[in-house]
């Protein structure tokens, strides 16, 4: 299976930057565009067993993210 998912990520002030290179250690994870009001819309591709849930966490769980919102979210069988 394949999972693909836009999320807007809203950073702590100051902190877009770091966040940012935090996020691109994750596995699948690709930042789209960075906004002057620490937003970050992101995209993440999962194959196979992990799930959405998990990568959500992991968005929410990175120091100085303020939230992370799923905007979209396509599975498919490959």
């Amino acid at each position: 299976m394949i999972e693909i998912c836009g999320v807007l990520i809203h950073a702590k002030p100051g902190f877009s930057e770091e966040v940012q290179k935090q996020l691109l250690t994750m596995s699948g994870v690709e930042i789209h565009e960075a906004t002057d009001d620490n937003r970050l819309v992101v995209t993440v591709e999962r194959i196979g067993k992990a799930s959405l849930a998990d990568s959500l966490s992991a968005f929410s769980a990175t120091p100085n993210v303020l939230s992370a919102t799923l905007i979209y979210e396509h599975a498919e069988e490959i």
